[in-house]
């Protein structure tokens, strides 16, 4: 298995909340809140109130993250414990498993900060999600990545036409007038998906000043719900 070479700390890790699958509101994945480390490495959560974003989850019936509720907008107690009991035990039996799935080497001596950042934090059953922020100028960085939208963007049983290993390439979606620096993701001359929402931003910047490779590392789902990963490194 090709484990990822370049795992980098990042700045701050992102809170990412989807609504349900249902037809009252667009699955758009929305910026929520922010994890950052103080100098102690003592982690902060605070929501990020008054952005564009949070006010489109409050608006999809967003109720804000279980373990951070009530008046407050910053939270210090605690933090790192509320998503880290969303991965397996570092002691249980699977979790060089789960490490490999992500592609992350055992034993893992990077932070949990980072083994938030590189996992995810992903459960099947909230829409929660955490997404790093690196500092763009930290190369070289290697990271899977879900593409988005899949689903939405090719029609069809999509791991017929892809095989792991397949190189992708990346081009901005100019006719798109929702999002202006939507960038999608290309594979064998087909758009297969777009970049993550929250991470365009370090993507454009990587996409204009470095060498950015990428290939289809992960194929999982169903047919009418295909989940592609792809794995990216930045030099």
């Amino acid at each position: 298995m090709n484990l990822l070479n370049h795992i980098v700390e990042p700045q701050r890790l992102l809170l990412a909340w989807q609504p349900p699958d249902i037809q009252a509101h667009p699955r758009t994945r929305r910026v929520v809140g922010e994890v950052v480390a103080n100098a102690s490495g003592e982690l902060t959560f605070r929501y990020l109130q008054g952005t564009e974003d949070y006010e489109a989850a409050i608006d999809a019936g967003f109720k804000g993250f279980p373990a951070f509720r009530g008046e407050a907008e910053e939270f210090s107690d605690s933090v790192l414990n509320a998503f880290i009991r969303r991965l397996p035990p570092r002691n249980r039996e699977d979790f060089d498993d789960f490490l490999a799935l992500h592609r992350l080497p055992s034993p893992f001596t990077h932070s949990d900060m980072a083994l938030l950042a590189y996992t995810g934090a992903k459960l099947p059953s909230d829409g929660f999600s955490l997404v790093p922020d690196f500092i763009k100028e930290c190369i070289p960085c290697d990271f899977l990545m879900e593409i988005a939208g899949v689903r939405h963007v090719f029609r069809g049983d999509i791991s017929r036409i892809l095989e792991i290993g397949d190189p992708v390439s990346f081009l901005p979606d100019e006719h798109n007038i929702v999002d202006r620096d939507a960038i999608f993701v290309v594979c064998r001359g087909q758009n297969i998906g777009y970049v993550n929402r929250v991470m365009r931003e370090n993507f454009n910047f990587w996409l204009k000043h470095y060498d950015v490779v990428a290939s289809i590392e992960r194929l999982n789902g169903k047919p009418d719900r295909p989940l592609v990963y792809i794995r990216v490194g930045v030099s």
